[in-house]
């Protein structure tokens, strides 16, 4: 029996797509003036990417949900005119009301006071890696040839996909904004703020969370914390790779949950909501992965003489 791949069914049409994506987007960010290095570097890669062999486009076609990502959420400051009303003091009491901390307050607040130096490091750490699990995860699939490598990028697509029509129908703002500013009317003026992890950086003496926060352009994008929603995904895809695999993974996304609660990023209600993102997002993707199998063609035997029949 003899089937075709992805390679020689519609690798042409993928390769178009790609470059089209890519250059499309590439003209965009300059058309607008907002190009930067980086946006160069990855557009000319991934279009690079499709044209360079059949191994090459294997591995674009399980990192390209990935590039798509970067371009949505990079581009958040296109629609976030069209937001909804800013929730800030509502989402604070409802957290109160659900999951009160000592003193009739939030757990973030409450932490605000009740900080360590080894707390700082751990959950700064788990803060900054949580994308690089991810990545790390999509290489491993890719070497390992694991058919997971195409459900863990789509999956990681829809889910931020999720979050930012959350973030345009219930824009919330996030626990150190209602600190500092107050729950009233929101202010649009309020700059990204790194948080708690301002003290992962000073504990290392570095800048990594005071210029990762500095190009986020959306303030208001609290619910769901996609910070939880990522490892909860590797969770998802490394289930049935043992018990190593399941313990390690459920071991780091608690350890983000808490850090996201802890650094004042997001409340408890946010990590749950991230969490059910995340796994929505696996669910479908799984599912529209099975219809696919089932519709697809059944291969054709070969003939004697090298013969096919219908």
């Amino acid at each position: 029996m003899i089937s075709r791949s992805p390679d020689k069914n519609g690798a042409k049409g993928f390769q178009w797509l790609v470059t089209l994506v890519a250059a499309g987007h590439l003209v965009l960010v300059a058309a607008l003036g907002r190009l930067r290095w980086e946006h160069a570097a990855v557009d000319l890669l991934i279009a690079g990417l499709a044209w360079a062999g059949p191994a090459p486009r294997r591995f674009l076609r399980g990192v390209f949900p990935l590039y798509l990502t970067g371009m949505m959420l990079d581009s958040q400051w296109l629609w976030l005119g069209l937001r909804g009303r800013i929730h800030t003091g509502d989402l604070w009491d409802l957290e109160v009301a659900l999951f009160p901390a000592p003193g009739g307050t939030t757990w973030p607040a409450w932490f605000e006071t009740r900080t360590h130096a080894v707390l700082d490091f751990f959950c700064g750490f788990s803060y900054a890696a949580y994308l690089y699990e991810v990545f790390a995860l999509a290489l491993l699939f890719f070497f390992r040839k694991h058919p997971r490598f195409h459900l863990l990028g789509w999956s990681f697509l829809l889910v931020n996909a999720m979050g930012v029509v959350t973030y345009m129908l219930y824009p919330a703002a996030p626990p150190w904004y209602v600190m500092k500013y107050g729950p009233g009317p929101a202010d649009l003026a309020a700059l990204p703020s790194p948080a708690g992890t301002s003290r992962f950086d000073a504990l290392l003496g570095i800048q990594y969370f005071a210029n990762f926060y500095a190009r986020n352009p959306n303030v208001f994008g609290a619910m769901p914390s996609l910070h939880a929603a990522y490892p909860v995904l590797a969770v998802w895809q490394t289930w049935r790779l043992g018990r190593v695999w399941r313990v390690g993974t459920m071991a780091f996304a608690a350890l983000v949950a808490f850090s996201a609660v802890y650094l004042q990023h997001h409340y408890i209600l946010d990590v749950v909501a991230g969490v059910v993102a995340a796994l929505a997002a696996c669910m479908a993707v799984e599912y529209a992965y099975s219809r696919r199998e089932l519709s697809a063609p059944a291969p054709v035997p070969l003939m004697p003489g090298g013969d096919s029949r219908a």
